[in-house]
């Protein structure tokens, strides 16, 4: 349940999304004003390069028919991310805010943590259209709108009775199976087992799926929505430290499964995420006085898209 800081910074803003068509040759100089602020087409061409260029590191192709009907998609994501840029800065110069301040950059810091390294921080803004600077924007009115949001016991318990299965421990099953072709070979194994044989030891010699000879068919534990449906259904309905005497034909196969755990689902104690719960809660609570404060802005600003660039929603 609990968010990440860049959760909650890309979130927000990734939640004005709208399509427009963009052209670097249509519209002139600048594709949309804000306030009578321009943004110029060059400087959205060079965010769309730079985003560009890290979705082909990710695999995405854009000669192919999905990243021709991706590309536009990102374009319009990248010129509306620069709008609602301009209007945060706009922002901070209203409010006489300081994006250099420390509070500021340890938070910067944090979300640097968060992504991994400095690499992928970077990468991750050029994806989402944002500048350092920008972000440094964002965290500082961030900050500025929401520092005096708080939230009371009765919303605490109110969240979390709302929210109650992100902190409940789900069931889940602890396996390990036996993968091959035919019924007639899981039965054989079957037989196997009957008669003593390791569980483990035929799977490193059996099993077809890759990685069993080292894994000795170790799934670890998994809770539901994990497995096709056959096995999920096998699995979850087997007695712990039993393997399956019915062999179970998925679509990969056939499975023999041996069941070393089963834990059942279970609410926590309140009193021991109490914790966790008012950190969720007045994220949420921030979050969505942030979302008023910047639906308000940005009704009343004065936005004017160049031929070519308008939204389409």
């Amino acid at each position: 349940m609990k968010k990440s800081r860049i959760g909650l910074i890309i979130g927000a803003l990734a939640l004005m999304l709208v399509t427009t068509g963009c052209s670097s040759l249509v519209g002139g100089k600048w594709a949309v004003k804000v306030n009578e602020t321009p943004i110029l087409v060059k400087d959205l061409d060079a965010r769309v390069t730079e985003a560009q260029a890290i979705y082909e590191k990710q695999g995405m192709k854009f000669d192919t028919d999905q990243g021709k009907e991706a590309l536009p998609q990102i374009k319009n994501m990248l010129l509306e991310r620069m709008v609602e840029g301009e209007l945060i800065a706009q922002e901070v110069k209203k409010l006489a805010l300081n994006p250099e301040d420390k509070k500021v950059k340890d938070q910067e810091e944090v979300i640097k943590k968060n992504m991994g390294n400095e690499a992928a921080f970077q990468d991750t803004l050029k994806q989402q259209g944002m500048t350092e600077p920008e972000l440094r924007n964002f965290l500082a009115v961030y900050e500025k709108i929401t520092g005096d949001v708080k939230v009371s016991d009765a919303d605490l318990k109110a969240f979390y009775d709302k929210n109650i299965s992100y902190y409940s421990q789900p069931e889940s099953v602890k396996a390990r199976h036996i993968l091959v072709k035919t019924e007639d070979e899981a039965n054989a194994i079957i037989a196997q087992l009957k008669t003593g044989a390791s569980f483990e030891q035929l799977a490193k010699e059996k099993s077809i799926e890759p990685g069993a000879k080292e894994s000795g068919g170790d799934l670890g534990t998994f809770t539901k929505g994990k497995m096709v449906p056959e096995f999920e259904t096998a699995a979850f309905a087997q007695k712990v430290g039993t393997f399956s005497t019915t062999p179970v034909k998925t679509e990969f196969g056939f499975h023999v499964i041996k069941v070393e755990a089963h834990t059942v689902a279970a609410a926590p104690d309140y009193a021991k995420v109490k914790d966790q719960v008012g950190q969720d809660a007045l994220n949420q609570a921030k979050d969505a006085k942030f979302q008023t404060y910047f639906d308000d802005i940005r009704k009343k600003a004065k936005i004017e898209y160049s031929q070519g660039y308008q939204p389409i929603s």
